[in-house]
């Protein structure tokens, strides 16, 4: 009799306690899917300046030099200067574009991976200003020129893109590439160790923007990788 009574109870335990169990959340399946890819296009004609769109941003003409208003303007070294502006519908973006010595930043603090660098090892440098929705949010950009094929067999970090707030760090490797090569470089864009950008350089670019960045950062990283493949 008591058996009989406590069966249903039973069972109508173990079916509360699977109702309300908590799904576990579905993975992400990373960066490199077709949902987060944007199409590249450049327009280089004869009669017409180059332009570069990812997706839904697009560059002005290029124009040679140190742009006025920026921070650049101080450095005592520069070369294969340039700048330029993103735009999208709702907004526009300066960016500038250089390379300078490791010893321009000797005053201010750099990661590890940075500072251990020779004082005249080139890095490239790239400021991205502000944009009428956060005018005072700006980012700048430490990168290595030179990068040997081991750090990009390893994925090796070798730059950073910074904000007052934020820090991303950048990684390169030739998975798209051969193994023991430099030919085709891919800088990948960590956010907390989670990558949430990639550009693919060379003669056939790829870009990866994951769509779950919110909408000021997806500016951000576009007109860097804009500035990435803008370069002579």
């Amino acid at each position: 009799m008591i058996k009989t009574i406590y069966r249903p109870l039973i069972a109508l335990c173990l079916l509360l306690t699977a109702c309300a169990t908590v799904k576990k959340p579905v993975a992400d399946p990373g960066l490199y899917i077709a949902a987060n890819e944007q199409p590249v296009k450049i327009k280089d004609g004869w009669l017409t300046a180059k332009t570069i769109t990812i997706g839904a941003y697009t560059t002005t003409s290029r124009t040679n030099g140190v742009a006025a208003n920026t921070p650049a303007k101080q450095f005592k070294s520069t070369a294969d200067a340039f700048y330029f502006n993103v735009k999208t519908q709702d907004a526009e973006l300066p960016v500038q574009v250089l390379s300078t010595g490791k010893i321009t930043f000797s005053s201010r603090p750099l990661p590890a991976y940075l500072s251990t660098l020779a004082g005249d090892a080139p890095l490239w440098y790239m400021f991205v200003g502000g944009t009428a929705q956060d005018p005072l949010k700006s980012w700048e950009l430490l990168l290595k020129k030179n990068i040997a094929f081991l750090e990009l067999n390893d994925n090796k970090t070798v730059g950073i893109l910074r904000s007052s707030t934020d820090e991303i760090r950048i990684t390169a490797h030739n998975r798209f590439g051969i193994r023991n090569s430099t030919e085709k470089i891919c800088y990948e864009f960590q956010l907390k160790g989670v990558p949430v950008a990639a550009v693919l350089t060379g003669e056939t670019p790829k870009v990866w923007l994951h769509t779950k960045v919110d909408a000021g950062l997806q500016r951000t990283l576009a007109a860097v990788m804009l500035g990435l493949l803008f370069r002579p």
